[in-house]
């Protein structure tokens, strides 16, 4: 099977490793920020969640040590997920526990449902 490029016969059937899914969570304090980074860094979408956890951080303000944080996934093109991981880092960064994560996911399929069609 060919990749989406259509030129190649690559280990890539489909083309589909050829996106990632760049997942960050942190606190919610930094979402604007975060929000006008991704936007300046050229994204064409995002998705927000509010998140309440811990990690390494522990808020022992909190009966249950949790803390309200943000989660936004971003889906991308593989050569464009540092990029967004920079953007994202540069801005929430302090040096503290709290700051949060950031994962990179290979992507195994992706469809845009308005392209849909059986048949």
């Amino acid at each position: 099977m060919h990749c989406a490029c259509g030129e190649c016969n690559c280990s890539d059937p489909g083309g589909m490793m050829r996106f990632r899914k760049v997942t960050a969570i942190f606190p919610a304090l930094e979402l604007d920020r975060v929000e006008r980074a991704l936007i300046g860094a050229g994204i064409s979408g995002m998705t927000v969640s509010r998140a309440h956890g811990m990690g390494e951080y522990r808020n022992y303000y909190t009966r249950d040590f949790m803390t309200d944080c943000v989660r936004i996934e971003v889906y991308t093109e593989a050569d464009k997920a540092d990029e967004i991981v920079r953007a994202i880092a540069r801005t929430v960064h302090k040096g503290l526990d709290s700051d949060g994560i950031v994962a990179v996911l290979p992507v195994e399929d992706l469809l845009h449902i308005r392209e849909f069609s059986e048949g």
